[in-house]
């Protein structure tokens, strides 16, 4: 299956910056599976099968990424250097 940038932003739900700058650091306890602290941005998805299938547009268009539960948010998320539509809004 070849995922759209389209189906990847309404695969996501929120996205935010994300570097040791933001002060994500200071949170890292909230993460279960740790996350990829060199990463630009982080993105928060509905359910697993929503992040798996976001990831797979990274993997296609070369990204890397890290996926992990937010037990904050309680949602999955990944962070990646993938820029979203929204920084250009």
């Amino acid at each position: 299956m070849k995922l759209t940038a389209k189906d990847f932003e309404r695969l996501t739900e929120t996205q935010m910056e994300f570097n040791s700058n933001a002060g994500w650091k200071d949170q890292a306890e909230r993460f279960v599976d740790g996350l990829d602290w060199n990463h630009a941005f982080i993105y928060w998805t509905e359910n697993y099968a929503s992040a798996l299938l976001a990831c797979s547009y990274l993997k296609q268009m070369g990204f890397n990424y890290a996926i992990s539960w937010d037990e904050a948010g309680e949602q999955y998320c990944f962070t990646t250097n993938f820029v979203g539509s929204w920084v250009n809004a």
